[in-house]
Parts: structure tokens; sequence; C-alpha cells
């Protein structure tokens, strides 16, 4: 009896590992046109082209962000987050808008600091799901 307990809660522990890399294998398979229109990706990026013409509200409104689900915004944050760290530091801010598109233009370093100050509620230096869903709907 004991060996059948310990062999099915070794098969639950597999089963749990496989889930989770089933899990982490479709986020990197995801694209970002899985969640947003490849149309309003571009309209939204051509809105701030420019140096320093960045807006993060806008870019929400216009790539059509703003109008999704908690759980869509949270899809495209582990999208953007490419460490899978479950935070957005300034580094990965700085390709931000790389991430909707590979030829995308780095934003600028008081465009990255305005996006951090926009999200990071708790001050420390990182942006959660929760912090970056929060700032794409308000």
């Amino acid at each position: 009896m004991i060996n059948n307990q310990h062999n099915t809660w070794k098969l639950g522990n597999v089963f749990t590992f496989l889930c989770t890399c089933i899990s982490i294998l479709n986020r990197l398979k995801m694209s970002i046109t899985d969640v947003l229109s490849a149309a309003d990706i571009a309209a939204a990026l051509k809105e701030c082209q420019d140096p320093d013409s960045f807006n993060h509200k806008q870019f929400f409104q216009t790539s059509g962000l703003a109008k999704k689900s908690a759980s869509q915004v949270k899809d495209i944050f582990r999208f953007i987050d490419n460490d899978q760290s479950g935070f957005l530091d300034e580094d990965e801010l700085k390709f931000f808008l790389q991430k909707f598109e590979s030829g995308a233009r780095v934003l600028t370093s008081s465009e990255t600091k305005s996006l951090m100050a926009a999200a990071d509620h708790d001050g420390d230096g990182k942006i959660g799901a929760d912090e970056f869903q929060e700032m794409v709907h308000s």
C-alpha cells in the first residue's frame, strides 16, 4: 500500500512538471498578434516613431491593449518579460516597442523612466503583472 501511494505521488509530480513545461512552451510560441491585431500595433508604433514621442496611454489605446481583459493584458506582460522573472525592469522597458515589432525603436531614457513611474506603484524599481495590468487599464 505504501508503495502504491509513493508511486501515485511520483506520478502526480511528473504530471505537474509536464503541465508546467507545456505552459512555458505555449508562452514561448505565443505571438503578440495572438492578442492584438497587426494593424493596430502598426498604427500605435507609427504614432510614437520619433524619439520622446511615446505616450503609454495613447499606445495602449491605439494598439487595442486597453480594451483587452486582465488575463489578456497579463499574457502580453509575460511576452514582454524577457527573463520570465515576473517583473519588468528598466532594461526590459527600454526594448518595450521592439516586443511589438522587432524593427521598432528603443525607448529613450526619459520614456523608460516615465513608463516605470506610471506603473511602479510600490516603488521597488520594477513592474509586476498586476501593476502592468492596472497601468494599461487606467
